[in-house]
């Protein structure tokens, strides 16, 4: 049980005030100039496994107060806190000199966006007091005084004790210490061939160094209600059998799964309907449509053009239908947004039967997108049999829209 005192401004109309604005019998008079303030102790059940959702900032007198409160969160649901609320105390301690940082580190979680084993790190002050963890964990930060090492605990996790994970900015260095001034790139993935990055609004700005080698540590996460999630993205090396599955599941599943015909430059054949396999436009319309930013993704391929729209992927949802992308892991920054809400899923290469040449290469090139890109999935599935990855994909999906989800601070705020 939670219990904290909150000062909230008194407006005109309330308990302690007449409705003339005029001091209630009882209630402190009102200081020409001053704002009256009432204090109040609030009470409320902390789930571990949920955050609060609410942002802290410092008002104008440098006091912490209530900043938004995120609708459908624990406090919005209890409706015990409201925006401008002042926290003066905590569970008994007064916090009236607390930075927004010192208060905020109780309510911050973040995602792991790297494997870290502590017994392998010669950097950590104390093997022993280290936190281990996988790409995807939900970590409660704890702790944050150290610069280079924090406090935290995997969410979920039978351990209650906090251990010592490296801060994103110490993780940040040793990465780019070691990182190779020109990275190798993934294989392709698109029947497109080769495409180029499209850059827009979507895209983190990249003039650091770190962002030019894509160093990647934590990502601050909140949790959210159950909510639809409105685009399917398959990801895998060329060959793994993602368009068997988007087929697949598009014929299963008719009125829910959709794939956005893609445009293309190429002339249409014999038996092509416009808009249904794709979308024929003119090199010059396309062009015109690429610097107008209206790609998600375009590339070429047999001296043809062929992207897939944005506008396409939103008369989808508008349909209240699920988009199906199967695309290049690069495009996966871009899609990874709000406005798409994606639930995105890495199909790997059989494990099983004869290894051969052909095989083999398959599951290097899998690999590569996965260290690379596994950060960004949300579900990896391996492709032994089609039918059962299409059951647990599908399953998979229901429960994530079904089911409270961990989603990026910046899809919220």
């Amino acid at each position: 049980m939670e219990s904290w005192a909150v000062s909230h401004p008194l407006n005109t109309v309330t308990e302690d005030m007449y409705t003339n604005g005029s001091p209630a019998p009882g209630s402190p008079a009102q200081v020409k100039g001053q704002e009256v303030r009432k204090v109040r102790l609030i009470q409320f059940e902390k789930v571990t496994e949920e955050p609060m959702g609410i942002t802290l900032k410092l008002n104008e007198k440098q006091s912490c107060t209530v900043a938004r409160i995120l609708h459908g969160g624990m406090i919005h649901r209890q409706g015990s806190l409201h925006v401008g609320d002042e926290i003066l105390e905590i569970n008994g301690t007064n916090v009236t000199n607390h930075s927004v940082d010192q208060l905020q580190k109780a309510m911050m979680f973040m995602r792991a966006q790297f494997d870290y084993d502590p017994k392998k790190d010669n950097l950590i002050p104390c093997k022993e007091a280290g936190l281990k963890f996988a790409t995807g964990d939900i970590i409660q930060i704890i702790n944050k005084d150290d610069s280079n090492w924090w406090q935290g605990r995997v969410e979920g996790s039978s351990k209650e004790s906090a251990g010592l994970i490296p801060s994103p900015e110490l993780q940040e260095w040793r990465v780019a210490s070691v990182a190779q001034s020109a990275p190798s790139e993934a294989p392709s993935c698109s029947p497109f061939g080769k495409k180029k990055k499209y850059k827009d609004k979507y895209l983190a700005k990249h003039s650091s160094i770190f962002d030019q080698l894509d160093v990647v540590s934590y990502e601050e996460v909140v949790r959210l209600p159950a909510f639809k999630r409105k685009t399917l993205v398959l990801i895998g090396a060329s060959g793994v059998g993602r368009s068997h599955i988007k087929n697949a599941l598009i014929r299963q599943n008719p009125e829910k799964f959709v794939y956005p015909a893609p445009y293309t430059t190429r002339p249409p054949r014999k038996s092509e309907e416009e808009g249904k396999e794709y979308h024929f436009i003119s090199t010059e319309e396309m062009t015109r449509n690429i610097s107008a930013n209206e790609f998600l993704e375009f590339g070429s391929y047999q001296g043809n053009m062929f992207g897939t729209k944005f506008e396409t992927v939103h008369q989808i949802h508008k349909q209240d239908k699920i988009a199906i992308l199967d695309i290049e892991p690069q495009t996966l920054k871009t899609v990874r947004t709000a406005e798409l809400s994606p639930f995105i899923v890495f199909i790997a290469p059989t494990d099983q039967g004869t290894q051969t040449e052909a095989l083999q290469q398959l599951q290097k090139d899998s690999e590569a997108i996965r260290s690379q890109y596994a950060h960004y999935f949300d579900l990896s599935l391996v492709n032994n049999c089609v039918d059962e990855t299409l059951k647990k994909l599908q399953e998979a999906f229901d429960q994530a829209c079904s089911s409270p989800q961990w989603v990026p601070v910046s899809w919220v705020y």
